[in-house]
């Protein structure tokens, strides 16, 4: 099974394929139920949420610096800086930007804090519940796999800019290679009873089928790692994955 997850604010997309294409999704409050539910059928597991942190520097991590240098000017703004792991499992954005601004030279934002429950909530999973998950699952971002998959091209529109036009333009690349992508994403969008958007899913989709044997193999940002840089000192991978069309 390959799963590609977003986060949303009633817990967690999923969305997932097996060797012989599209079969369902749903949603998991946390991501425990998740693993709960396909930790032993998955091969593969992409989620949209940063995994390898800092403890005490704003540097940039490697695999965001790359991203955002192959999405360009705007799409690259998409690829938000990462707080350190102290501030994610902080209870308010007052307490976390504290943390962040005493532990580094830098501060935290609002759009970081906004999706620093679900770190944490990751953070926990693959360094306390379970380790071994890293095996399965691996960081992702939408935007990359879109590039990745419309041949080296970021997307042109803003999903906050112009809504309409970059569902459509997003699900045009999908459909490009998943030509029934649009009914799976009906389907898809259709079961989920909670509060998800259709970005959300979008996102999902790009994920799982980057997962896929609909696409060709995975790839790892960087490509090469910093000699100077250490990454996680809790051994957690900083990377990004993503894949081409097969052939």
């Amino acid at each position: 099974m390959h799963l590609g997850v977003d986060g949303c604010s009633d817990g967690w997309v999923a969305v997932w394929y097996d060797d012989s294409g599209y079969v369902d999704s749903d949603l998991y409050e946390h991501i425990e139920g998740l693993w709960s539910t396909h930790g032993d059928s998955a091969e593969t597991i992409l989620i949209d949420i940063p995994i390898g942190l800092r403890d005490d520097s704003n540097d940039k991590r490697p695999c965001d610096d790359v991203a955002r240098s192959r999405l360009g000017r705007p799409r690259g703004s998409s690829v938000f800086s990462v707080p350190i792991r102290a501030a994610v499992h902080e209870n308010s954005y007052e307490d976390a930007k504290s943390t962040q601004e005493s532990l580094t030279d830098g501060s935290l934002g609002v759009q970081s804090w906004g999706i620093t429950n679900k770190i944490a909530q990751l953070d926990t999973f693959l360094r306390k519940t379970e380790p071994n998950a890293t095996e399965v699952i691996r960081e992702a971002h939408p935007e990359i796999c879109f590039w990745a998959l419309n041949d080296e091209n970021a997307t042109q529109y803003s999903k906050t800019g112009q809504p309409a036009a970059a569902f459509w333009e997003r699900v045009d690349i999908l459909k490009s290679f998943a030509p029934n992508i649009l009914d799976h994403i009906h389907d898809a969008s259709i079961n989920l009873d909670a509060k998800v958007g259709n970005d959300d899913v979008i996102d999902a989709f790009a994920l799982a089928l980057t997962a896929s044997p609909e696409t060709g193999p995975l790839h790892i940002l960087p490509e090469e790692w910093p000699k100077e840089d250490s990454g996680d000192s809790t051994g957690l991978p900083m990377e990004m994955v993503y894949a081409y069309r097969s052939g």
